[in-house]
């Protein structure tokens, strides 16, 4: 396995090379890492690093940098629940103010009550993606703890109501299922009303104590192509970096996103996983995303 994971990882990694831009395509900023939840499919339980909210000045930096660039796409959420960020549909207001065409976030619904409904609305945001996990109530609040399922629907049907009285569009509304145990099931309730599901699969957040089957590697192309930034500014491999412990750099007033994408840092890391040597990266190493 281990001469397919090298053949494989350097004929993929050639591919993201050359595709790399100066700049990443895709800005993941956490505004906030707060929740609201104790989802027994997400490790936010065992985070260690301080619960906090980015600040405006900070914010402005990065939206400022990504905007000189053209970035067309940024996300603002990573580990937290971004609706718990008092200042959220401020941020959404001067990132479209400054031309950032897409805006999403990710977000569990608990929050959506007519007031934060309204200023999604009035914000600009252009894609919210909801987590509905479990094919009915019973399930999902057996999964996402510390949630109500009739609530969270609720709320989506309401966000969707108001969208149309509005006359607009946006946001686009799509649910995000990661385990289920009937798939039809799990869309009875909203697949008339969202603009699409998606359907994932569980995955290990790069857990060093959970074995892999000796499968083939592949590099991951997120290191190629996002850039993920903690609330305190500090810059993490991805968002399965949930405890921030790869720190590839962090943005101050002398550092940008620019002098950190194209570090001698983040170059060894597409290295590595261009040469099947993401065991050398401690969240990597096991991490389900890592294999084909």
């Amino acid at each position: 396995m281990g001469f397919l994971s090298k053949i494989g990882c350097s004929v993929v990694g050639a591919v993201y090379d050359r595709i790399l831009k100066p700049f990443p395509t895709t800005v993941r900023i956490e505004t906030t890492n707060r929740c609201n939840s104790q989802c027994v499919i997400c490790p936010h339980q065992k985070m260690t690093r301080p619960i906090t909210t980015m600040n405006e000045e900070l914010f402005r930096k990065i939206i400022d940098e990504c905007s000189e660039y053209r970035l067309k796409t940024i996300h603002l959420h990573n580990f937290g629940e971004p609706l718990l960020d008092s200042n959220l549909f401020d941020k959404i207001t001067y990132a479209k103010k400054k031309g950032i065409k897409h805006i999403k976030i990710f977000s569990n619904g608990s929050l959506l009550n007519s007031t934060n409904i309204q200023k999604v609305l009035d914000s600009g945001l252009d894609e919210i993606k909801i987590s509905i996990d479990g094919a009915d109530k019973l399930e999902y609040e057996s999964i996402r703890v510390g949630l109500k399922y009739d609530v969270v629907v609720a709320n989506i049907k309401n966000l969707a109501n108001q969208r149309q009285k509005s006359g607009g569009g946006l946001p686009k509304i799509v649910v995000a299922c990661c385990t289920t145990s009937n798939r039809n099931k799990s869309m009875d309730n909203l697949k008339d009303i969202v603009n699409g599901y998606s359907f994932g699969k569980l995955h290990n957040w790069g857990d060093q104590n959970t074995c892999i089957p000796n499968t083939v590697r592949k590099p991951c192309y997120r290191v190629w192509s996002t850039f993920t930034i903690l609330a305190t500014g500090d810059v993490c491999l991805c968002c399965l970096d949930f405890d921030g412990k790869v720190n590839l750099g962090s943005l101050s007033a002398n550092t940008s996103i620019c002098d950190i994408w194209n570090s001698e840092l983040y170059r060894s890391v597409r290295l590595m996983h261009k040469s099947a040597d993401q065991a050398n990266i401690a969240i990597c190493r096991n991490c389900s995303k890592s294999f084909f």
